[in-house]
């Protein structure tokens, strides 16, 4: 973030801050509209999660191959990964194909030239382009290397540099692309460094796909998410390609394809997996990005889905359900529980602000009765047990300073930079616990408040600033899975370092 940028960042929430703090009825006004928008945001989801899933559309005549560029945005990734992605894109099943690797803004060379040599040696379909100063970071990239692409292609897909396809993946995709209509054919992200150490973590991410993507499928508003996308390339022009001012581009692109009438479906089948990030830093920038991201694009969509005709009511619903997936409202009422619990223990809390208490309150127990509700469906369909649903909304709740946070400095913010997922086993952040200081001290601070109120004689206040407080604690279990994926990764590094051949066989 530029310094403008964290200048802005600081002073908007001063502004909040200084809201709850000095004007009680500008503060009343706050928690009212945050509590009314957060019930009608998560009942929302969680209806819409409870819709019964519908299979997509599948062709009924046989697949004629069209020809498709495989397109691998990469920016300072490990040569060894981004390789392994490219020999399981040589092995797939399609007759018709080429893989253009999109090398940007990656400064050292021996970064980028081993990956390089590896699309020489992999024969004429893969090419290698790299470029430097692009701006726009993945969508800048995207949109740089269209003027590449084979004139033949009809389709892009579109693969991170961490992931490894299965062969028929293309096959698959082409199964549900029934007509020219259907612009954008979308699988769900999969992680191959996950075992029991960490699924709770990898299950936090499902729930995403397992709910709401589906639901997408149902109400007609399918998202893309970045990676495994199919997409045709005669829509992508029509819409004028990626936009490079939104850090979840992918997200807006979907929402422009449905604007202009296209069609996108979700196929719930794993067709490649990928790496979850390495450690905690990694993780939470992550999650910053795709909540932000996705602020951004409601930020732009908002006045088309209150008063556009573009999109049907359905399907508006949808896209205001999934794109505030990774919001949560929570930020505000944990802060006033603090603010007037200092306000309760000096002896300054009015009657009036009582009602701001029991409304925070009642903004943080709908917040974890009607997520869990969202959570649990979608994973529970997918055949798991109440213990791994458990485990993966404490995970969930543990990422919750993100989710709160993120999109609220959107409001004030309007463009973030992209920060790229550390894949590098010898980068992981060694010291995780500045990674956790603004979780806990929220912690200790609603723990405070929970003891300043209790003394107070006050009764909703104190029980949510200590559920709240448990909550925050629950990043040290998010820390516990994402150092477990480190030592997952680090032994499968290993293990292809010591038997290189076996590894690639499998």
């Amino acid at each position: 973030m530029t310094g403008f940028r964290a200048y802005t960042s600081r002073l908007g929430l001063g502004a909040l801050i200084a809201t709850l703090w000095l004007c009680p009825a500008a503060h009343l006004a706050l928690v009212v509209v945050n509590f009314a928008t957060s019930v009608v945001v998560l009942a929302l989801q969680a209806l819409v999660a409870c819709l019964r899933r519908v299979a997509p559309p599948r062709r009924t005549a046989p697949v004629r191959g069209p020809f498709v560029s495989i397109q691998v945005p990469a920016h300072d990734e490990p040569p060894a990964v981004l390789i392994e992605t490219l020999r399981h894109l040589a092995r797939l099943e399609w007759p018709s194909y080429e893989v253009l690797v999109i090398d940007n803004n990656t400064s050292d060379p021996e970064r980028w030239r081993p990956v390089e040599g590896a699309c020489r040696e992999l024969g004429p379909r893969f090419r290698f382009v790299h470029i430097e100063g692009i701006a726009g970071a993945k969508a800048g990239a995207l949109n740089w290397a269209r003027q590449f692409i084979d004139p033949r292609a009809e389709y892009a897909f579109i693969v991170d540099a961490d992931y490894q396809v299965r062969p028929d993946c293309l096959r698959r995709a082409f199964a549900h692309v029934t007509d020219r209509r259907t612009a954008l054919v979308q699988f769900p992200q999969h992680y191959r460094n996950v075992t029991r150490d960490n699924a709770a973590l990898a299950l936090e991410f499902r729930h995403f796909f397992a709910s709401y993507m589906h639901a997408a499928n149902r109400l007609g508003c399918v998202p893309s998410t970045g990676t495994l996308t199919l997409i045709d390339l005669d829509a992508l022009r029509t819409v004028g390609g990626f936009d490079t001012s939104i850090i979840t581009e992918d997200a807006e692109l979907g929402f422009r394809l449905l604007r202009r009438g296209y069609r996108a479906i979700f196929v719930d089948e794993p067709v490649g997996a990928g790496l979850l990030p390495l450690d905690l830093a990694g993780l939470k920038k992550q999650r910053w990005r795709w909540a932000f991201g996705n602020a951004q694009v409601l930020r732009g969509a908002w006045r088309e889905l209150l008063f556009g005709r573009a999109l049907t009511r359905r399907q508006k619903l949808g896209c205001l359900s999934h794109m505030t997936a990774w919001f949560n409202f929570n930020l505000i009422p944990s802060l006033s529980l603090v603010f007037l619990a200092i306000a309760a223990a000096t002896g300054r809390l009015a009657p009036s602000q009582h009602a701001i208490i029991f409304l925070s309150a009642a903004t943080l127990a709908s917040f974890l009765a009607l997520r869990f509700v969202t959570v649990a469906v979608g994973l529970r369909r997918d055949g798991n047990g109440w213990r791994a649903v458990l485990a993966a909304f404490v995970t969930h709740l543990g990422l919750g300073w993100i989710f709160s946070s993120s999109w609220i400095s959107c409001l004030w913010d309007r463009r973030s930079r992209f920060v790229r997922t550390n894949k590098f086993i010898a980068h992981v952040v060694p010291g995780q616990l500045r990674w956790m200081m603004t979780e806990l001290a929220t912690g200790v601070l609603l723990l405070a408040a929970c003891a300043s109120m209790a003394i107070a004689d006050l009764v909703a206040g104190p029980l949510a600033a200590l559920a709240f407080a448990a909550i925050r604690f629950g990043i040290v279990w998010v820390l516990h899975q994402a150092r477990a994926t480190y030592e997952i990764t680090a032994r499968q590094v290993e293990t292809r370092r010591a038997a290189p051949e076996e590894a690639n066989a499998a």
